[in-house]
């Protein structure tokens, strides 16, 4: 006997269960008037999270009006007395940074964007480690003056490492919630998780997290699918290949392949959000960083896209906050991110892959999952639109879908490329010898044939005549 699946879901255009939204590490350095554009092209709410990660220990804002406030005596001080880099580039680096730094302030810039998206959210991660609770509070009163509207504080980004105790970090972020609370008791307080993995001092950390008493809303989750969960794939993975559109690329295909089980199981996923669920009871759950890593590997193609629109459909009800790595920057994490050689558009910036995914996503709402095998039956009850998601890593396929009633509209919505590797722009694989290229260049809207295109995601909508 046939098994079929009855669908009763609801969705709207650009339905948001919880709050989705990407990290702002290097937004206001990289973005320009083409990138608001592209942002109000979405129609969807988002959050940022700014200024982004490791920069927080080096931010003073307020007292410093260039950039993010960093200054090189305060980065040479902090290399020369503590040396702790979350992201390991170091010295460098940050001062090349601070070097780069625009005459105003990116906190003005933060109030412009405000004001051109008035349902934008922020959070906004303190500098507890270099700086003061009065310097940080100076910073939050001026954006929110200024029409921010700041809905949450990170106590710091990834300190786990820097810390020998758990106890040590409350010492450095319970003043400046005191205050947070006291003057601003509508905004959230976040504190750091280390990643749940079974290393010793970071379940040492986390235990200690969870005998916490003391006053705040939420526990912040980051983490990367690394070669550490992928060892396979990442070891076998070719580098500067001269890359052919029109050809496929065996080496490639098949070392992609490989991935699929383990990206789509998301069990990684999974486990951050029931532990933390498990250690914290009562707590909200921030995701502010999450992709794969480095970016060079996945990033920018329908294999990573498909997996960030899955993710971000099947835990949007998990998570308070689910914030991509990242938004606008220099390199192919961004969803938006800076031509180089291998893309043959010729604007400063392009959308890649990301970017499709997040408004496949956030268009889809609260949609289930489209199994090949399975036969559905579409029903609308006293709602006017289904909703369901797909992804295909093979050929196109014939789905078993029926309709209850006659006078049913059904529409796709996708982006394919020719490849499982295929990207929009430039990607971690190609070498030199790669033509320029935009292959996956926008979303598809078109009438749904029961057919599910190959290398292909995104969400089949179905609404009543």
């Amino acid at each position: 006997m046939k098994k079929y699946l009855f669908i009763f879901l609801f969705i709207s255009s650009s339905v948001f269960g919880q709050h989705f939204g990407f990290n702002g590490a290097g937004f206001f350095e990289n973005y320009d008037a083409q990138t608001i554009k592209w942002l109000h092209d979405w129609n969807q709410p988002f959050t940022i999270r700014i200024p982004g990660g490791a920069i927080s220990k080096f931010h003073d804002p307020y007292n410093n009006r260039k950039g993010w406030g960093m200054t090189e005596a305060n980065v040479k001080n902090w290399f020369n007395t503590s040396g702790f880099d979350e992201d390991g580039q170091g010295l460098d680096k940050w001062l090349r940074k601070t070097e780069e730094q625009p005459d105003h302030s990116f906190m003005d810039d933060l109030i412009n964007l405000q004001k051109e998206f008035p349902n934008m959210q922020v959070i906004y991660v303190l500098n507890i480690l270099n700086s003061t609770p009065e310097a940080n509070m100076t910073a939050l009163r001026y954006m929110i003056k200024g029409g921010v509207k700041i809905v949450g504080v990170e106590a710091g980004n990834e300190v786990y490492g820097k810390y020998n105790s758990f106890d040590e970090y409350v010492k450095d972020f319970e003043p400046v919630f005191k205050i947070v609370k006291k003057e601003f008791p509508q905004i959230k307080t976040a504190i750091c998780v280390a990643p749940i993995k079974g290393i010793k001092e970071k379940d040492f950390w986390n235990q200690q997290m969870s005998k916490y008493k003391g006053d705040y809303d939420a526990a912040i989750v980051h983490f990367y699918y690394t070669g550490k969960e992928m060892k396979d794939v990442y070891s076998s993975m070719p580098e500067n290949v001269v890359a052919d559109e029109n050809k496929i690329n065996n080496s490639l295909d098949k070392v992609y392949r490989l991935a699929i089980n383990t990206l789509m199981e998301n069990k990684l996923f999974t486990y951050h959000i029931e532990e933390s669920k498990r250690l914290f009871p009562g707590k909200a759950i921030w995701i502010t960083e999450w992709n794969t890593k480095p970016s060079d590997v996945f990033n920018n193609t329908i294999l990573n896209g498909a997996w960030q629109m899955k993710s971000l459909i099947d835990y949007r009800n998990d998570v308070e906050y689910l914030c991509i790595h990242n938004g606008v920057g220099p390199d192919k994490y961004g969803m938006i991110s800076r031509t180089n050689k291998f893309d043959s558009e010729k604007t400063a910036l392009v959308r890649r892959m990301g970017y499709w995914a997040y408004q496949l996503a956030g268009e889809a709402g609260n949609a289930i999952e489209l199994k090949k095998d399975k036969t559905y039956i579409v029903s609308f009850s006293d709602e006017e639109n289904v909703c369901y998601y797909f992804y295909n890593f093979g050929e196109t396929y014939k789905t078993n879908i029926q309709y209850a009633e006659n006078n049913t509209i059904a529409t796709i919505h996708y982006v394919s490329g020719k490849y499982i590797y295929s990207s929009s722009g430039t990607a971690g694989y190609m070498g030199k010898g790669t033509k320029a290229s935009y292959e996956v260049n926008g979303i598809i809207a078109e009438k749904f044939s029961s057919t599910i295109p190959k290398n292909s995601f995104g969400y089949i909508e179905f609404q009543k005549k």
